[in-house]
């Protein structure tokens, strides 16, 4: 049977008026609304019946539109399943943040929270947590990556969310993160006379760099280091190529055993040009084998590239170079071959950045060899420049 207003509660105590149906008032400031959506009743208590009766319209419309969450099964779902199942169904190519960030997100108190309590505020105070030790870089990673979780279990998973609470639109992402890393190899300084006779002209950071790598028990480690200079590819990359992967004749290498290439089986291996300087050192370590080596070997037999990352730094430490990771070599790398492609999208082919933005963070040029450049550029145009004023003429 449908419920009916007492006498005494069919006006506004506050105002005289009768009230919306559907709302009624228990008390000063207590008017409760009720709404009947697939077979539950949703009750909900505001300060005005204004306000009750907005929300009354507003769920209606929801609704019709079929917009409206049902609570109940929001109430069912634990944050925890989802990032485990995340961890387990979709993350099989991203070792370091199976291991480093989805632990840091279990850990986390919102893993525990119930979908239907994981709101804005409950994401903003995981960001202020984790910010407190961690440095922004961090922070955003591990906000974006619980952000890809919600949004792929709303697409995906048919999970009821109204929306992401992780999003970037929603959550303000630490400042400072962004911060684009400009670390070069720097050439040796030296001018002309300031070398006396019988003295060694100072060594650049490149070649400090390789004499510190050279080792007897990790012979393969000077060789990578030299690769990823001329190539510009990614640890993982690198460390996972096979003598079959390279085609030395047509000048070019295949990704398909790489751990990034996640999508090998849908989209085929991706294929990228082998640039000059890495093809010489590929004909110059085949040349020290005394029997050529089988096509499924590894080209640069390193160990375990956690086991190497350690021994870098150890070794950088040991040239006395400062904050050179084994990543700054890509950076090293792309700003030197990009003096090769006047066009960014080639030179995306063989970086494998996605799009010209990713590229651009790895692209640091000497400014002053620009501006020789286009000094000499401007030479060759014949553009005539007045001495005094800098104006073309």
């Amino acid at each position: 049977m449908a419920r009916t207003k007492s006498a005494e509660n069919a006006n506004d105590p506050a105002t005289g008026r009768p009230l919306p149906d559907g709302v009624s008032c228990r008390g000063p400031k207590q008017y409760r609304a009720r709404k009947l959506v697939n077979g539950q009743r949703i009750v909900r208590t505001f300060d005005t019946a204004r306000l009750a009766r907005a929300w009354l319209e507003e769920t209606s419309v929801k609704v019709r539109e079929g917009r409206n969450i049902d609570v109940r099964t929001l109430d069912g779902i634990v944050l925890r399943a989802l990032i485990e199942r995340y961890r387990d169904e979709c993350m099989a190519h991203r070792e370091r943040d199976r291991t480093g960030h989805i632990p840091a997100l279990l850990r986390d108190t919102i893993a525990d929270l119930k979908l239907s309590r994981l709101t804005i505020p409950a994401v903003r105070g995981f960001r202020d947590r984790q910010a407190k030790d961690l440095a922004p870089a961090t922070v955003v990673k591990r906000l974006n990556l619980l952000a890809s979780i919600l949004q792929h279990a709303m697409s995906e998973w048919d999970v009821p969310l109204p929306q992401n609470p992780a999003s970037g639109r929603l959550i303000k992402r630490p400042a400072g993160a962004d911060r684009k890393r400009n670390r070069r190899l720097e050439e040796a300084a030296c001018s002309a006379g300031s070398v006396s006779p019988g003295e060694h002209e100072p060594s650049g950071e490149y070649e400090r760099l390789l004499d510190a790598v050279r080792s007897d028990t990790h012979p393969d480690d000077v060789w990578l280091v030299r690769w990823s200079v001329e190539q510009a590819t990614r640890l993982s990359e690198a460390t996972s190529l096979r003598w079959c992967d390279v085609d030395l004749t047509a000048r070019t290498i295949s990704l398909a055993h790489t751990k990034t290439i996640h999508l090998a089986e849908e989209r085929g291996p991706e294929i990228r040009p082998l640039m000059p300087g890495a093809r010489a050192l590929l004909r110059e370590k085949l040349a020290s084998f005394d029997a050529p080596p089988a096509p499924e070997d590894l080209i640069f037999d390193v160990g375990d590239e956690r086991a190497f990352s350690v021994r870098y730094g150890r070794m950088v430490k040991r040239a006395g170079l400062h904050d050179l990771t084994f990543h700054d070599l890509r950076h090293e790398a792309t700003s030197r071959l990009a003096r090769l492609f006047p066009n960014p999208l080639d030179l995306c082919r063989v970086t494998g950045h996605r799009d010209l933005k990713s590229l651009d963070r790895y692209y640091q040029p000497v400014l002053t060899t620009l501006a020789e450049n286009a000094e000499e550029r401007a030479r060759v145009l014949g553009f005539i420049y007045d001495s005094d004023e800098g104006v073309a003429r």
